[in-house]
């Protein structure tokens, strides 16, 4: 007959004293092979780390113990019985192991028989997770952090290692315990709180200088990632489309991450998350955050003719400007085909485009320094100039020096973008009001939230799987992942989204 295991004893000091008798065996252990010469520094810590993992994963399972029984305690008290008068099932099936950082824990659910005869388990209501992760929530964290930024088997090798081979997962199981946690996360939690916002807007942001209201920027563009697409092996090139909220430190000048978010949704999916923004309160329309913090939103983006149909409507009073590198790519794609064969031309060209547009003129190489360090004078400010008319008068002369129609069509193209984008080409007052006229905010969220994870070499990705991973990056940007993880009835949450 097996002897009763002390770790689940009513009686907590049976318990303590298993614990503490444990602990000294190994403690003993310890000693003596370091007093023999059997231990290096090296297999020292390593053994410590041993018997600590071994004695942690004791005590979790008495403390898990503990929990259990109280839950049936309570559950039989609400019923208005006693322990005594009802008929405990602790039978193996009603026993069950969940791995965690310690390691594997196995306890007993302290199951009942109930007045109708149906076995009750109420136990179970701490653990709401367990039939879709066999793992601890603080376990399942772990696993969902490293998948975030690792692929999966790495992930599950990290694990492993950093956990003292206490924590062994199968990479398909990190990917799937990744799947579960980040397809359930909300918006909300990919941004900063509204509260949160308006402090920071208060506080920190650059403001309007013809206004004095603090600005917020907004932007969305979209990158490629590999998918798999109708529900074969073929993998294609697919728009992943993402949307970014950020302030300028007015202090710095440093980026501000207010959040931002990707989805697979077309056009019209990327308006319905502005207009969900704005109905909580993340990017109101009229840019009011309460608390007397009135903002001046700036949605600076491409020249994406969805963008102007579809988003720029929806913010009537936003200050609407149109990425500056955007026109400079657009000018030099028409300057390429006008001089194919010359490059001196083309950059030329381009140069004079950046002047009327108002970039500064390149810093040259600095020369190196010789005796003591002096500072470096401070980096003039650009000019306050810029605008769609002085960029089509310096294009329109063009279209006489070429005869060839493809050539001449294509910088009618660019001349006609500048005409339908030329509401929002001011670059000079943007400047001197003291707005970003690059979306290069955006731009960076695509390496930090998305490529650095999911277009490593090979990678191939479901639509399901790096929406997951993109939600739980972004979280992890927001600077709310421990937050997250901290609330009290995150499986609860966790285990109803996944089951909606």
């Amino acid at each position: 007959m097996t002897a009763p295991n002390p770790l689940i004893s009513c009686d907590t000091a049976i318990v303590k004293a298993h614990l503490l008798t444990s602990f000294g065996e190994r403690i003993d252990q310890l000693f003596e092979a370091a007093r023999c010469g059997e231990l290096t520094p090296r297999e020292a810590e390593r053994r410590t780390w041993t018997a600590v993992v071994q004695i942690g994963a004791m005590l979790l399972t008495a403390l898990f113990t503990i929990l259990c029984r109280r839950a049936t305690e309570q559950a039989v008290s609400g019923l208005g019985l006693h322990m005594t008068g009802v008929e405990m099932r602790m039978g193996k099936d009603y026993w069950t192991t969940l791995k965690s950082t310690f390691g594997p824990v196995r306890f007993p659910w302290f199951a009942f028989r109930g007045t109708d005869g149906k076995t009750c388990v109420p136990a179970r209501v701490l653990f709401p997770l367990r039939k879709r992760a066999h793992v601890t929530e603080m376990a399942l964290e772990w696993a969902v952090a490293l998948a975030a930024d690792h692929p999966f088997r790495k992930a599950a090798e990290a694990l492993l290692f950093f956990s003292h081979a206490a924590l062994d997962l199968e990479d398909t199981t990190v990917e799937r315990y990744a799947l579960l946690v980040g397809s359930t996360i909300p918006r909300e939690w990919m941004y900063q709180p509204v509260a949160e916002i308006r402090r920071i807007l208060a506080e920190h942001a650059t403001c309007d200088a013809l206004t004095g209201r603090p600005i917020i920027y907004a932007s969305t563009d979209a990158h490629a990632l590999l998918r798999y697409v109708n529900e074969t092996w073929a993998a294609k090139w697919k728009m992943s489309n993402g949307i970014r909220l950020w302030c300028i430190d007015k202090v710095t000048g440093a980026i501000i991450s207010i959040g931002g978010e990707y989805t697979w949704d077309d056009c019209e999916g990327v308006a319905n998350s502005f207009r969900a923004l704005q109905k909580s309160g993340h990017l109101p329309a009229n840019g009011d955050y309460g608390g007397g913090v009135l903002a001046q939103i700036a949605l600076v983006t491409d020249g994406s003719e969805w963008i102007a149909s579809r988003v720029l409507p929806l913010f009537p009073g936003a200050v609407l400007i149109l990425d500056l590198f955007h026109v400079v790519e657009q000018v030099a794609a028409a300057a390429r085909r006008l001089y194919p064969g010359s490059k001196s031309k083309v950059k030329k060209l381009v140069n004079q485009a950046r002047k009327v547009l108002g970039f500064r003129t390149p810093r040259k190489h600095a020369k190196v320094r010789k005796g003591p360090r002096k500072p470096r004078p401070a980096r003039t400010p650009a000019p306050a100039v810029g605008s769609a008319y002085a960029l089509y008068e310096l294009l329109t002369p063009l279209l006489r020096e070429s005869d060839d129609r493809k050539r001449r069509d294509k910088l009618m193209l660019v001349l006609e973008f500048i005409v339908e984008n030329a509401y929002r080409m001011n670059y000079g007052d943007y400047r001197a009001r003291g707005f970003q006229i690059g979306s290069g905010a955006m731009e960076s969220l695509h390496r930090a939230a998305s490529q650095l994870r999911l277009k490593r070499p090979g990678c191939r990705w479901t639509a399901e799987a790096a929406q997951a991973i993109l939600n739980l990056r972004m979280l992890q940007l927001s600077g709310r992942w421990n937050e997250y993880w901290e609330q009290v009835d995150l499986a609860e949450q966790v285990d109803a989204r996944r089951a909606a």
